[in-house]
């Protein structure tokens, strides 16, 4: 890696990359592909960035996107009700369902008996739904409370357990925040949820599963709901999905979320041209001034610990004694000071902690 050949801009960099794939026949492919596959937003976002770019898109494809925008009422209804029945789903209207069942309380309970239930009786549990699920309860109380304001992050949380169940989660991804659930649920409260919730005593496992996830990692889950919410909000369902389907850490996807903001509605477009390269181009220009910055300060220490050695070897070979008292003597030859006034110079000297027969005052 050549960090100092990283671009200031990020965005600008990737916009370079665009430039160099995005071809008229490449466009026209991308958005027949997205037109096939019913997945409206993302042939939006593809003639967003070919306008962008001064492509001309067909009339023909651009009256299909049309059709297929004009049909969607069907769908939303659709897959509103399998969202708020599952929790799972690939549109917009499935998030939609699923989060109305988890901000209830309904979707994250059946989730958590469901999963805490294998894991408390000693059986194999995705702890990464658990997590999810802990956090979403825990979030959902705080969305109730705060008139709305937790919302956002409780619906990423949302989108994030959807996306694990249906396994649209990168491996990578999925490994490193079920590490971090795994090692963060209190096994006793998690068995008190499940117990209460297999007895419908509602309130009981409300209260419970609110505990399960402990509070640093609630906040880490709470961070990466925020941020999918961001992107959910510019991307659309599937877009956040795209991301989290290419993000290896919670950070990438922090950065993924950065991009759809400075580039809006063509981000899944990018993201589908560039693929990691578009997360990874981000992450390196955005951090590569930091290390830059860091790695001035270790030079820079390296020195001071190299100047330091000096004076200490200095001392020891007693170099550092003979130069002191020949530079001394050749002052008091020098100077034109009357006698009492050259006895108090000789007095005034400067003293370093560790540096014998420090130089005069005036002779440093």
């Amino acid at each position: 890696l050549h960090f100092v050949d990283a671009p200031a801009d990020p965005i600008a960099a990737i916009d370079a990359q665009v430039s160099e794939q995005l071809t008229s026949q490449r466009a026209a492919d991308e958005i027949g592909a997205a037109l096939a596959a019913e997945d409206d937003e993302l042939a939006a976002s593809f003639v967003a960035l070919a306008g962008e770019r001064g492509i001309a898109v067909s009339k023909h494809q651009l009256d299909r996107l049309a059709a297929l925008r004009a049909g969607a009422a069907w769908r939303t209804l659709r897959d509103f009700g399998a969202g708020l029945a599952t929790g799972g789903g690939n549109s917009g209207a499935a998030m939609a369902g699923a989060l109305a069942g988890d901000v209830t309380g309904y979707g994250d309970l059946r989730d958590l008996y469901k999963e805490g239930g294998k894991a408390v009786a000693g059986q194999s549990a995705d702890m990464l739904v658990v997590g999810l699920a802990a956090a979403g309860l825990a979030l959902s109380a705080a969305t109730w409370s705060s008139a709305g304001a937790a919302l956002p992050a409780r619906g990423g949380l949302t989108l994030v357990k959807a996306a694990q169940k249906a396994g649209r989660l990168s491996k990578p991804l999925v490994a490193t925040l079920s590490r971090a659930a795994a090692s963060a649920i209190d096994r006793q409260a998690l068995s008190l949820a499940v117990s209460a919730a297999g007895r419908l005593e509602l309130a009981a496992a409300w209260r419970a599963a609110r505990i399960v996830l402990r509070p640093a990692a609630l906040k880490a889950f709470i961070t990466l709901g925020g941020d999918v919410a961001s992107l959910y909000k510019t991307t659309g369902q599937r877009g956040a999905r795209q991301v989290l389907a290419l993000a290896q850490s919670g950070e990438e996807v922090t950065r993924a979320a950065k991009l759809a903001v400075a580039k809006g509605g063509k981000t899944r477009a990018i993201l589908n041209l560039l693929g990691r390269g578009a997360l990874a181009a981000v992450v390196l220009s955005w951090t590569a001034a930091g290390w830059i910055f860091s790695f001035v300060w270790y030079l820079f220490g390296l020195a001071l610990l190299a100047r330091r050695f000096g004076v200490w070897l200095g001392r020891k070979i007693g170099f550092g004694r003979n130069i002191g008292a020949k530079r001394n003597t050749q002052l008091e030859q020098k100077t034109t000071l009357a006698p009492p006034l050259r006895a108090q110079l000789r007095r005034s000297r400067v003293r370093f902690p560790g540096i014998k027969n420090n130089a005069p005052l005036l002779g440093v």
